[in-house]
């Protein structure tokens, strides 16, 4: 009898196709339950080893062994004649039968009903109050991070473009719904660190990097790629490409198309279309936008002016342009933000580059996002919130519109939907400096001090280097009321971090309120002085003597002059740069009569508020709640007194969510209602935290001329008074 006849009279080839089959499907099995259960990784690795050994013992077995009647015996001492080796065959023909069939079966299940079940995780635990809930957080598909390319070559200067074409990779990649992808605050941050791609997915919550490298030879550029799985280090994808500079464009749908084709998301046709339609085919223009995004990445006066530049070079070269349209119109809202530029302008420009970003490209998210936020910058909340969960709704992890909604959210009374969206932006944003203070402090809002603190602990975890840290911590300690710990944080912090390049004085401004709040001018003074040597064109610079002054009731000429002017320039408001400046013009027409001053002033910047009749009283209710101060100053009690009812009962919706704010007393005093201003005083005596401006206000406003002798105001009075002591005693042990 022939090897081949044998070995089949044997059942070795039955044997050994049952072992194989098996051994696969066990292997399947196991590799769902031990990732479910966070086993270690070298418990798969001993189970595919044992597998592995197990096969040639098997195969020599089921060669020199039978099983027979009366057991198993070894091949030669069995009779052939007696031999049931072929009832034994069609048993084993049975069971990889069924065996194929439960294989088969899970091939279909997985293939078919399983494909948006995420790849498996490596996931850095994080405290449950930072991450939202599951249910909230539900995953997207396949996960990935794009890290920054590495610049290889000669010219360092070209670090920009590697830098802008893995952030183009990633803008496109993040279009496609089934994929989440890290935000590139986050991703960016891995630039020149030698940590092991488990870790960096680790601190990143993805299955899934994508690193490359570019080098640059005059109009030729090679650019490499790899996809690494995070679970074991596996290239799952790599490329490389040689092409005239002129192909870049190529290049970077090649990439992103590769990788998606590696992760198995199916890309519609739609999507297709997508990742293209925004961009240039211009290689001058794009230059431009790398530029301008390279500035962006450092946040400050000078980068941001710069990258304006760049962006207007970019849509000039092309304008059609719309990713360059969206982005010159959110450095416009970061340069507003910043105090770089006035508000009229910040808000006009912004509007305008949005407005046109959509006109090329109705879909683009980031554009929906930058004209959401400039809306709610100007008061516009509704219109704003609309178009932010239009974005949200075409680009559900759009991490600029995710944390432009928290911001809509809080002004809107939902904080817990803001913290809810700030848990979810730090899942795929972890490292966001932004997102964990926004966090911080809208927890602090609504009384959460612990949970605050611990999102403050946890972002010490996650960027132990960086210098946002001291920020976090100072407000947290000023909701609290803990002055002396927030003045002992920003000091050190404008004192070790100076940026002499990128002068900004909004710490030092932040002391002198601070300062202020517990009863030391001469020391706030101190800090303002050191607040314009810094940056006296910054807007907290220039209203700084108003604070003084005001605490101080030197409300003169001098102050209703440069007050006027900071409302004519249009100034943003910094930490109540702008708020103080209105405050002090009414506070004048108090004591001189002269209220065509304030109102003058008013009517120009809310000119909506002295229509006839007045309209989108929504808007902002403080500035209802001035317009209305200053028209029952003048005599106009009855169209006054509509406004400020109208502000009473936005800041009552308010209340009810954060509580009792001085808003809701100060416009029952206006209105005359003293006996509801002081069962509203009562309520907000019981905030056990004091905050920066609420004293001075409390203190020197005219507006609690009527209540000044009563016990609920006298209780405060001295309340603020005890914690001011306290707050000077605690800073003397400090030496501060």
């Amino acid at each position: 009898m022939s090897l081949f006849a044998e070995l089949q009279r044997r059942n070795v080839f039955r044997v050994t196709i049952g072992y194989v089959v098996s051994s696969w499907l066990l292997a399947q099995v196991a590799d769902l339950v031990l990732e479910n259960i966070g086993a270690p990784p070298w418990v798969m690795q001993t189970i595919l080893l044992v597998l592995a050994l197990g096969f040639p013992i098997v195969v020599f077995f089921s060669w020199a062994y039978e099983v027979t009647p009366e057991g198993v015996k070894r091949e030669s001492e069995v009779d052939r004649s007696q031999s049931i080796t072929h009832m034994t065959g069609r048993k084993l023909d049975r069971a990889i039968t069924a065996v194929l069939v439960i294989a088969l079966s899970y091939l279909a299940i997985d293939k078919f009903f399983l494909t948006d079940i995420d790849a498996p995780l490596v996931v850095q635990q994080a405290p449950a109050e930072i991450v939202a809930d599951e249910a909230d957080t539900k995953e997207l598909g396949k996960s990935i991070a794009v890290l920054p390319f590495v610049n290889m070559s000669a010219d360092e200067s070209s670090l920009y473009f590697s830098d802008g074409l893995a952030d183009t990779v990633l803008h496109m990649l993040a279009q496609i719904r089934e994929l989440r992808v890290a935000a590139r605050t986050s991703s960016f941050q891995f630039r020149d660190q030698a940590l092991d791609i488990a870790d960096i997915g680790a601190q990143l919550n993805v299955a899934t990097i994508l690193e490359g490298s570019v080098q640059r030879s005059g109009d030729k550029i090679r650019v490499t790629a790899q996809l690494i799985d995070v679970s074991n280090g596996y290239h799952l994808w790599s490329g490389n490409f040689d092409r005239e500079l002129v192909d870049v464009f190529a290049i970077q749908d090649e990439i992103a198309n590769e990788v998606v084709t590696a992760l198995k998301v199916s890309l519609l046709g739609e999507s297709e279309q997508r990742l293209q339609r925004d961009q240039t085919e211009s290689v001058e223009a794009y230059t431009e936008y790398l530029l301008a995004i390279n500035d962006l990445s450092a946040v400050s006066s000078k980068s941001l002016t710069s990258a304006i530049e760049h962006l207007r070079a970019a849509v000039q070269l092309d304008p059609d342009y719309s990713r360059a349209y969206a982005m010159l119109g959110r450095a416009y809202v970061y340069l507003y933000d910043w105090g770089g530029i006035s508000r009229t302008e910040g808000i006009s420009a912004a509007r305008s580059a949005a407005s046109r970003a959509l006109d090329l490209v109705p879909e683009s998210t980031e554009a929906l996002a930058v004209l959401g936020v400039t809306e709610i910058r100007d008061s516009n909340l509704k219109e704003g919130g609309a178009l932010l969960e239009k974005a949200l709704a075409d680009s559900p992890n759009n991490a600029l519109a995710m944390e432009y909604y928290a911001e809509y959210l809080f002004q809107d009374a939902r904080p817990d939907e803001a913290i809810a969206t700030l848990r979810q932006l730090i899942r795929i944003d972890p490292l966001s400096e932004a997102a964990h203070v926004m966090l911080a402090q809208i927890l602090s809002s609504v009384a959460r001090y612990d949970e605050s603190a611990t999102v403050i602990e946890h972002f010490k975890t996650v960027s132990p280097d960086s210098t946002g840290i001291q920020d976090i911590e100072f407000f947290g300690e000023y909701y609290q009321g803990n002055l002396a710990n927030a003045i002992s944080l920003m000091t050190s912090t404008v004192t070790e971090n100076p940026n002499p390049n990128d002068p900004d004085p909004e710490g030092e401004a932040l002391l002198g309120a601070a300062y202020l709040a517990i009863g030391l001018p001469d020391e706030a003074a101190r800090w303002y002085d050191r607040a314009i040597e810094v940056n006296g064109e910054h807007p907290v610079s220039r209203a700084a003597p108003l604070f003084l002054n005001y605490y101080r009731r030197e409300i003169d000429e001098g102050s209703v002059r440069l007050a006027q002017q900071l409302l004519s320039d249009g100034i943003a408001e910094r930490n109540g740069s702008r708020v103080i400046a209105q405050i002090i013009l009414i506070e004048y027409a108090q004591q001189s009569g002269r209220h065509d001053v304030p109102l003058e002033a008013l009517d120009n910047l809310y000119p909506h508020l002295f229509d006839e009749p007045p309209r989108d009283l929504d808007k902002n209710g403080f500035a209802t709640f001035l317009a209305g101060w200053a028209l029952m100053q003048s005599g106009a009690t009855e169209k006054g007194s509509y406004l400020i009812e109208q502000s009473a009962q936005l800041s009552e919706r308010y209340e009810e969510v954060y509580g009792t704010g001085l808003g809701s007393v100060t416009n029952r005093l206006a209105l005359g209602d003293t006996k509801a201003a002081l069962r509203k005083l009562s309520k907000f005596s019981a905030d056990p935290h004091a905050g920066l401006y609420y004293r001075i206000i409390f203190e020197r406003s005219s507006l609690f001329e009527p209540i000044r002798s009563e016990p609920e105001y006298i209780e405060i009075r001295e309340m603020y008074e005890a914690n001011a002591a306290e707050q000077q005693r605690l800073l003397k042990e400090m030496a501060l």
